[in-house]
């Protein structure tokens, strides 16, 4: 019977999400209410901006004082820590289109394993930021406005572009040799005038 409760109490909230809160700007609470019941974890004070989707909740997980940004869509598996930001328009992908037998039509070759995304505690995601499958972003670090991340992310780091990469460290933190290490690469692939490596 207990499940059947839970079943009951997930159906409403879905409805109470989509058809009320998700639309309406001032329905923050409503939101927050309804992601609780839906989502497969809700921490304490978490924030849910209006027009954001993700789905019946199953897979997905907001940490304590976290929020999921206006208009951003979150597809399949996602796990996202304490105290993250995110900024409108953002984009998490955990599942691929299938499209390795060039002898059929990728319509129909049905999409590739589900791989979850994580986000540790500590990131602020900026802007139209698109995230793809089984990428983890590293605790504190910064995703720059239209980044599209498909690698995955040092600690502390601070990434941007198209495919995203380390743009620099977020200095003086302590553990973040990782990501001083990837700036590091950077540096020395690319030459001082902008041009290519040799």
């Amino acid at each position: 019977m207990g499940s059947r409760s839970h079943d009951v109490a997930h159906a409403l909230a879905y409805g109470a999400y989509y058809l009320l809160g998700r639309a309406l700007p001032l329905a923050t609470r409503v939101r927050s209410a309804a992601a609780r019941r839906m989502l497969d974890h809700a921490g304490p004070d978490i924030n849910v901006e209006h027009g954001a989707t993700f789905g019946s909740g199953r897979g997905v997980r907001l940490g304590a004082r976290s929020g999921i940004g206006v208009d951003a869509e979150l597809l399949g598996s996602v796990r996202i820590g304490d105290d993250v930001m995110m900024g409108p328009g953002c984009t998490f992908i955990s599942r691929d289109h299938a499209f390795d037998d060039p002898s059929r039509p990728m319509n129909q070759q049905g999409l590739g394993q589900e791989r979850t995304i994580v986000v540790e505690d500590d990131v602020w995601i900026a802007a139209n930021v698109t995230v793809t499958a089984g990428v983890r972003i590293g605790q504190g670090s910064v995703i720059a406005a239209g980044s599209v991340v498909v690698r995955d992310v040092p600690r502390y780091a601070v990434v941007g572009g198209v495919p995203a990469r380390v743009l620099r460290s977020r200095d003086a933190v302590p553990d973040s040799a990782p990501a001083v290490d990837a700036l590091a690469a950077v540096r020395k692939a690319t030459p001082p005038d902008g041009g290519e490596a040799a």
